[in-house]
């Protein structure tokens, strides 16, 4: 009946992923159900994001066994046609199982058996030769964040004999390539599509639609990594916000600050700059721009071991000087701890080719600060308060980003909790603590990014973790199901002229309790795109 979940959401959802990755497989059967948008007809596809308009039919289409994709027109960036030959040979092995009591036999052996046979898949710009539409996939993938959801957009045509899909992008056909291998099934020997042909017009709501993955509370390795970033392109999410470092670990080893390293768990745990350049390539060539978070001045007790000059209150009681322990940060009053990290951020800029860096920011201790003898000398000499401090340290290191043409991001505190002169309107923030933070950092004149703990903290309600015997609730209680994040609107409280410096939304896993082992299971669903971040925008609403 109309209102009931089998009439609201797909019922196949799970087979988009069944078989894709091995190693992720035992996750799998938890996939949430997306909102499906308004069809032609009873027919439901289950791609993940659903399009933003699409049409169905009643007939089942197969592929032939000579099914092949090509491209219409010449100079074709290299990795899209590397892009092609996945999707084709991920559609030819396909092991999806469409999820209903007979597997998808109903489409087959009901006397209807394939009606339709598709032959072809032709890939097309839109635009004409030498267009920009022939950048790569990675050139697009690292655009501003305001042009990307264009440059996403895709048409999809599948039906009898040839398909088609148009773009003005390498990046738009991409996408496509994502939904066209979503759309088909196996049985027996059978690669199908239910409810065909398709008529197919998507485009994301948001342009910034991140995950973010702490390697430094534990160390992922590369090849974990980049198993994410397949998931991530196959549900086209298109930012991978890298928190790499942290109080417990530095595992960023840079040939410039090779010292710092030393603080990594390992020798093995550790992340080179070859690493970092293969780990960019990578997600690049699948549509994800790597966004690198070097936070500080907090969370950087894991210095103390090369510069233990430049890290207050090391030896401090988190209770009081931190939020977790190790306590520590940098002492940023002080010039050669400035000259230090605008160094590092000059450096770090140097190595990634995202627009966008993350210099951190959050959870500066006052404690720690206002306690620590050399910073209170500094602070007295110069008639500075601690914010006037802060303001100077993140002048110098936002400037050292700027000259390498990045834009700085941070986390909210340094736009809401300091009285801070020097973070420019274009920085981008990422809201975590209420979501009622994001109508603040909007009016202040920022663009936001929707990352909140109460909806979007992945980690949350695995129960405490610090001391031997741990105990009690994790800090961001309780565990955020798939309904509780899909039920998030990004536009409360927000008015019409703010609208467009929303960028979009993340989900955070942060690794206090999360290694290899666990990540998928922890990461996955719970991680795939919100509807209203990749579908149409919700109505307006009136707000003062």
């Amino acid at each position: 009946m109309p209102g009931t979940l089998d009439a609201l959401y797909p019922s196949n959802l799970v087979s988009v992923f069944d078989g894709v990755y091995q190693t992720s497989k035992k996750m799998l059967g938890f996939l949430p159900l997306l909102p499906l948008v308004p069809c032609a007809s009873s027919g439901q596809i289950g791609v993940v994001p659903l399009p933003s308009l699409y049409t169905t039919g009643n007939s089942t289409i197969c592929l032939s066994n000579g099914f092949s994709i090509a491209f219409d027109g010449k100079g074709i960036p290299s990795d899209l046609k590397a892009a092609a030959r996945r999707t084709e040979k991920q559609v030819k092995q396909s092991k999806h199982a469409y999820l209903s009591p007979l597997r998808g036999a109903e489409f087959l052996l009901d006397g209807r058996g394939c009606e339709q046979y598709v032959d072809t898949l032709v890939l097309s710009f839109t635009t004409g030769t030498g267009h920009p539409a022939h950048e790569s996939i990675f050139r697009e993938a690292i655009k501003p964040v305001e042009v990307r959801a264009e440059l996403e957009t895709y048409k999809l045509n599948v039906g009898r004999g040839r398909a088609t899909m148009t773009a003005s992008s390498s990046l738009g056909l991409f996408r496509g390539l994502a939904t066209f291998e979503q759309l088909f099934y196996r049985f027996d020997q059978e690669i199908y599509a239910p409810f065909g042909p398709y008529t197919i017009e998507d485009r994301p709501t948001f342009g910034w639609r991140s995950v973010m993955l702490d390697t430094a509370r534990h160390f992922l390795p590369k090849e974990v990594l980049l198993r994410q970033l397949d998931t991530m392109a196959l549900v086209k999410l298109n930012v991978f916000h890298w928190h790499i470092t942290d109080a417990t670990s530095w595992p960023l080893h840079l040939e410039a600050f090779a010292d710092l390293s030393r603080e990594a768990f390992s020798y093995n745990e550790r992340y080179t700059e070859r690493d970092i350049k293969e780990i960019v390539q990578y997600a690049g060539e699948r549509g994800i721009d790597v966004v690198l978070e070097i936070d500080t001045p907090g969370h950087t007790a894991s210095i103390y071991a090369a510069r233990p000059d430049y890290v207050a209150c090391f030896d401090a009681k988190y209770t009081t000087h931190a939020n977790e322990p190790p306590a520590g940060q940098l002492r940023f009053a002080n010039d050669s701890v400035v000259d230090f990290a605008t160094d590092l951020y000059a450096n770090v800029a140097g190595l990634m080719s995202s627009q966008y860096v993350s210099t951190g920011g959050d959870e500066v201790n006052v404690n720690c600060m206002m306690e620590d003898e050399p910073t209170t000398g500094i602070l007295k000499a110069n008639n500075w308060t601690l914010d006037q401090a802060l303001d100077r340290f993140a002048d110098r290191t936002h400037a050292a980003l700027r000259a390498a043409r990045k834009t700085p991001t941070v986390w909210q505190e340094m736009v809401l909790h300091h009285n801070l002169t020097s973070v420019q309107n274009d920085t981008i923030v990422h809201t975590w603590l209420a979501p009622s933070d994001a109508r603040k950092v909007l009016d202040k004149g920022y663009r936001v990014v929707h990352a909140s703990a109460e909806y979007f903290y992945l980690d949350c309600g695995l129960g405490g973790w610090i001391g031997e015997e741990g105990g009690g609730n994790s800090w961001c209680d309780p565990y955020k199901s798939w309904t509780r994040i899909h039920s998030f609107d990004p536009f409360v409280n927000v008015t019409d002229s703010q609208r467009e410096r929303v960028l979009g939304g993340q989900t955070s896993l942060w690794a206090e309790q999360v290694d290899f082992t666990n990540l998928e299971t922890m990461l996955w669903p719970q991680g795939l795109p919100l509807p209203r971040y990749s579908g149409p925008p919700p109505p307006r609403r009136d707000t003062p």
